[in-house]
């Protein structure tokens, strides 16, 4: 089964996309901010990531720049989620190297699809396991 990682700290956010993404088969992990995040995708096998811009101790930015830090998931899928309509948000996403960016409330249907397209570019075998 495809684990995707949901960071987000506003918590009924986080279950409503737990709760989407598990009805669609995938297994979910969460986090409540980036700095757990990083934690967990060390002792998980996580096929992708969706994250909130904003949030406490390290945003959505910093994340995703530091999973492309990283050598182990430079090319794990990031999905940004935000209640930002800034253009300059998208911007600095996309400079970071997320790979979708989503406003909230988030379209169910369009959770799925970006997750769908974004899981079927890579291998069939291709993990991010944690070593």
């Amino acid at each position: 089964m495809t684990t995707i990682m949901i960071v987000d700290d506003y918590i009924p956010s986080n279950r409503l996309m737990g709760f989407v993404l598990e009805q669609h088969g995938y297994k979910v992990v969460t986090a409540i901010d980036g700095e757990q995040a990083l934690r967990r995708l060390n002792s998980a096998e996580v096929a992708l990531v969706v994250t909130d811009l904003t949030m406490p101790r390290m945003d959505g930015i910093e994340l995703a720049r530091a999973i492309r830090e990283h050598e182990r998931y430079a090319d794990l899928p990031i999905i940004m989620v935000t209640g930002s309509v800034k253009e300059q948000d998208e911007v600095k996403a996309a400079g970071v190297g997320v790979n979708a960016f989503l406003t909230k409330p988030v379209d169910s249907d369009d959770l799925i699809c970006e997750v769908d397209r974004l899981l079927r570019r890579r291998a069939p075998n291709q993990k991010f396991a944690a070593r």
